[in-house]
């Protein structure tokens, strides 16, 4: 018998598997610190699964509304998404007079 992909992981025993889709690498600007985006699918599903590096966090700055994700099903539009979130509170920082700095990000724990 031949395995499709999708059939070799139906058995119970197997939780939430995900298809690696793409991953990006990019900097913000005046920050050191490579940020990785990964797009994953869940192996029943359509919708797609975003994972970063780092989350952004700037003490005393709240960030601008992100963009909402319209379509889960498109590669595109997931990472425009995930990316948005990042600039949102980086360029409100940055309206504010703050410099960029590393200490900006944070490591995702649950990145691997």
């Amino acid at each position: 018998m031949s395995w499709s992909r999708e059939e070799a992981l139906t058995d119970p025993a197997v939780r939430e598997p995900l298809i690696f889709l793409s991953e990006f690498r990019f900097f913000l600007q005046d920050i050191p610190v490579e940020i990785a985006v990964r797009l994953y699918r869940p192996i029943h599903s359509n919708r797609i699964v975003v994972r970063r590096s780092h989350e952004i966090s700037v003490s005393g700055v709240s960030p601008q509304r992100a963009a909402l994700c319209a379509d889960e099903a498109s590669e595109g539009e997931v990472l425009h998404v995930a990316v948005d979130e990042l600039l949102c509170l980086y360029k409100a920082a940055r309206g504010q007079g703050l410099k960029p700095d590393a200490s900006w990000l944070k490591p995702n724990a649950d990145f691997s």
